[in-house]
């Protein structure tokens, strides 16, 4: 009986037809088929035993697992008293978390006294499409009481505004409570800045590496990998947030409020998108949202002429290339600065014109981000974590710097 089985199995392989292999192994076709069916029964018992042998198989020795985070691959080895069949059976052997992982190759070696079973597992590739619908099924936005606009003092002297806190870098490393930092900041300078005077008008800069990352892998523009303490879409929402009540709070001191966008070399599409969501979000007549990509912009304030730019571009020329660029904003003012960011560190440079008056004064502001490994290794310690805001006489120019340093 067993012989004929085999002969039936062998028959299999043939992939002829039943009164075929009947005829070449000369017996019935009716037996035949009758064989056929006992080996498939006999077969599939020897299956379900086998995973019922499996299911109550004991780990051996120890369990090795190596994962690559960055090139989204691992290795992982394991022994056990029985050689599992197929790739299910390798999944639960290893515990493999399918969610996040694919098992993409294994192999059993049989040792001594027990198996040894190795895999190779990849990072589970979502789409875009499946990674925003879990956002907007997780969405659960802050809820911020939204600030009514206050009365302020017009006999005080009127002054303009430049707040400009880039490189915050939300998601960073190590910086996930960035963003009480940054409502302390704000409050702190808005409310000393109305102690002494009316502001008339706030140019708030946005943008600027305002998140650390600007891909779903966590990289840069351009694929720089980072450190980073949560994903793409939990920076993102964390820095909406912020900003939402950052301009809420910021419009309710001052008469107007103009809001300048600025792209920085971590998150050029990503800060852009949250610019001009917050845009089409916050409807006031008395914001001025200036959210347009360009990497140059400048607004002038009566005789101050106010430029901005994320700063990872330098150039000698660069006071040049403004009064080349905006001739008209240049020949109708007498103060001259721009503010830039992502050195992290704070730094004046003037540049003297005939008769010894500034005619343009470069300020690099600092960043209140906490420092991660990558700073630490290259030695960008020991500066300060502070924001800025710039107060502005229509004539003379900035009359006074309040910093608020943060702890």
């Amino acid at each position: 009986m067993n012989d004929l089985l085999k002969k039936i199995e062998t028959s299999i392989k043939w992939k002829k037809s039943a009164k075929w292999c009947a005829k070449k192994l000369g017996i019935p076709v009716k037996r035949y088929i009758e064989l056929k069916g006992i080996y498939h029964e006999r077969k599939r018992k020897a299956a379900q035993k086998n995973s019922e042998t499996f299911e109550n198989s004991t780990v051996l020795l120890d369990c090795n697992s190596g994962y690559n985070i960055e090139k989204g691959e691992g290795k992982l080895t394991v022994n056990c008293q029985h050689e599992p069949k197929n790739s299910d059976e390798i999944i639960k052997l290893l515990k493999l978390d399918t969610t996040k992982w694919k098992l993409s190759q294994y192999w059993n070696k049989q040792m001594s006294d027990h198996w040894r079973i190795s895999a190779l597992v990849t990072r589970v590739k979502f789409s875009e499409q499946a990674i925003f619908k879990n956002l907007l099924e997780n969405w659960n936005p802050k809820k911020i009481k939204v600030p009514q606009r206050i009365k302020r003092d017009l006999n005080k002297p009127h002054v303009g505004g430049i707040l400009s806190l880039q490189d915050i870098h939300f998601g960073k490393e190590g910086n996930e409570t960035v963003d009480k930092d940054f409502e302390d900041t704000i409050i702190d300078l808005i409310n000393r800045a109305i102690g002494g005077h009316h502001l008339s008008e706030i140019f708030f800069v946005v943008g600027g590496d305002l998140i650390n990352m600007d891909t779903f892998n966590g990289t840069t523009t351009s694929g720089t990998i980072l450190s980073n303490g949560m994903t793409a879409t939990e920076a993102y929402t964390q820095a909406f947030d912020a900003l939402y009540w950052g301009i809420n709070y910021i419009k309710t001191h001052c008469d107007k409020l103009t809001v300048v966008y600025i792209p920085g070399n971590h998150d050029r599409l990503s800060s852009f998108h949250l610019a001009h969501a917050l845009s089409k979000t916050i409807i006031d007549e008395n914001i001025v949202w200036d959210v347009d990509y360009s990497e140059r912009k400048v607004h002038v304030w009566n005789k101050n002429f106010n430029a901005f730019e994320h700063g990872d571009v330098p150039n000698k020329n660069t006071p040049l290339i403004y009064a080349t660029e905006y001739p008209i904003e240049w020949g109708s003012t007498s103060n001259r600065t721009l503010y830039t960011g992502h050195f992290h560190h704070q730094k004046k440079i003037e540049y003297i014109t005939k008769g010894e008056t500034v005619g343009f004064i470069h300020k690099v502001l600092p960043s209140l981000s906490k420092t991660d490994y990558w700073h630490y290794h290259k030695k960008f310690v020991g500066s300060r974590r502070s924001g800025i805001l710039d107060l502005q006489d229509s004539e003379k120019g900035t009359i006074c710097e309040l910093i608020h340093l943060v702890k």
